[in-house]
């Protein structure tokens, strides 16, 4: 314990914890795991290497120009991303002085009814040292503890500890809600409002271990807006993101099913992950995708933009790596291209 409890005072057959205080320690809990699910997806954010795959495919696509071509997409990516950093970081600082500013009363009733505030003072010391380490499982452990110490109060103080842990209560479940959106958010393209990269990397991932478990037939389909940079430069760059955001949607609209991941991979580029569908079914739905893409005019500034796209299949083989499924989807997008584009191209079911 935090400091020794005078045994005249005790009851000797309290409690380890009071009943009245566990919802209080287990919405603290709660929160605390929030936070560091939060701050994992933020350190995957961070750490994720944008620049193989970048220059693999800017040097199938644009030859010796790969390089100024690169530094161009590493830049307007790193804005991006550092957006999403930094509201996530936001977020976590909320949920700092959020919980000090509830913690902080906690500890001035300790210190209200304990002569010694030494050991109370170093405890609040402790848990704010735990917190800022994000050592969560150290800040547990102090928790715990100093609610065991506020349970002892005098009976004729549990009013006022009730009324102190119903509005805890409450400030904490208002931060469970705003951290799920942020979560969220977090896994969400800022444009397009469909899963980023980061998301689908996982979800890919998930996928990928599913099938090879259970046998489960799944197809990943990489896709692209054909002649992207000709709409930039004719109609503008707010238009490009106009198309971006249109083809998003009708991605969206085409593969429904609560199972399927539709996300922005990066660009103009998409990619569309469809469990329990064979190669026929997926190459059916992508045909009627591309028919309803070339078929439609996006307006944009009383004017209508015609677009198309190109898409490569790949159904997914036992013991294959997540990098030979991406690459073989990505291989067959890219000779949709240079066949002429507006079409979509099955992937050979073999990988090196």
């Amino acid at each position: 314990m935090l400091w020794k409890k005078d045994k005249s005072q005790t009851p000797s057959a309290a409690p380890e914890e009071a009943p009245l205080l566990s919802p209080f320690e287990a919405v603290f809990n709660d929160v605390l795991d929030y936070y560091s699910s939060t701050l994992q997806q933020l350190f995957q954010l961070e750490k994720w290497d944008y620049k193989i795959p970048f220059h693999n495919v800017l040097k199938a696509r644009f030859g010796g120009d790969a390089q100024k071509s690169l530094t161009q997409l590493r830049n307007g990516f790193q804005e991006v991303r550092s957006k999403e950093i930094s509201q996530g970081r936001r977020y976590l600082s909320d949920l700092r002085g959020m919980l000090w500013q509830s913690i902080d009363q906690v500890f001035y009733m300790l210190d209200a009814h304990k002569k010694d505030g030494a050991p109370i003072t170093k405890a609040k010391q402790d848990l704010q040292k735990a917190l800022k380490q994000s050592n969560l499982e150290a800040a547990r452990q102090i928790m715990k503890e100093v609610l065991a110490n506020l349970a002892v109060l005098d009976q004729e103080r549990q009013t006022t500890v009730q009324a102190l842990q119903n509005s805890f209560q409450k400030q904490l479940e208002l931060l469970q809600s705003e951290l799920q959106t942020v979560q969220k958010e977090l896994q969400l393209d800022g444009l397009t409002q469909i899963n980023n990269r980061s998301s689908f990397d996982q979800q890919i991932k998930k996928t990928a271990q599913l099938s090879y478990l259970t046998g489960q037939q799944s197809c990943l389909i990489m896709l692209d807006i054909d002649h992207f940079k000709k709409v930039n430069d004719s109609y503008g760059h707010p238009a490009g993101d106009s198309v971006i955001q249109y083809f998003a949607r009708v991605l969206a609209q085409a593969f429904p099913r609560k199972t399927d991941v539709v996300a922005r991979y990066g660009g103009e580029e998409f990619a569309v992950i469809l469990q329990g569908a064979d190669l026929t079914e997926s190459n059916d739905l992508v045909q009627k995708l591309l028919n309803k893409v070339r078929s439609q005019r996006i307006p944009h500034n009383e004017q209508e933009i015609g677009i198309t796209c190109s898409a490569g299949i790949a159904l997914y083989q036992a013991g294959e790596m997540v990098e030979q499924w991406l690459a073989r989807a990505d291989k067959a997008l890219y000779e949709a291209k240079q066949k002429g584009r507006d079409r979509c191209i099955l992937a050979e079911n073999t990988f090196t």
